[in-house]
């Protein structure tokens, strides 16, 4: 494995783990100026609406979803990693809680796309099922 591709599945790591640690600062340096996010599958509606956001949406998306949502979200250790020409695929699970005691345990494949080192790109599907049964839960709560 080359270096750069080397260093690229550690960044697709390190940014769950600053995710998870909410360390938005840190998040941002791993990410290019022209960073994506996309939530998928396009059966699922996106939060808030928006199913593509830049940089600064998505560090501000995060930040407030965490903040306002949750006590806690960790990723767990991917299931499986699959790593092409300048992307990393990562299976993970999440392990977190509810500011109102709801746990949430989802299930992700996240796409992360690089240019050389910098994430440009991040496409997250999630579980659509889970998704749907355990926002309507937490409102009915």
């Amino acid at each position: 494995m080359s270096d750069t591709a080397q260093k690229q599945l550690q960044n697709a790591h390190t940014f769950l783990s600053l995710l998870s640690a909410l360390d938005f600062a840190a998040m941002a340096e791993l990410m290019a100026p022209d960073f994506k996010h996309e939530f998928c599958p396009a059966s699922l509606p996106a939060p808030g609406g928006k199913t593509i956001r830049n940089k600064e949406e998505t560090l501000e998306f995060f930040k407030h979803a965490w903040e306002a949502v949750f006590e806690y979200i960790k990723f767990l250790p991917p299931m499986d990693i699959i790593q092409g020409n300048d992307a990393v695929v990562l299976h993970v699970k999440s392990d977190g809680m509810s500011k109102s005691g709801l746990k949430y345990d989802n299930e992700y494949m996240l796409t992360f796309r690089f240019d050389g080192e910098k994430i440009v790109g991040l496409k997250e599907f999630a579980d659509s099922k889970y998704v749907t049964d355990y926002f309507a839960a937490l409102h009915a709560k």
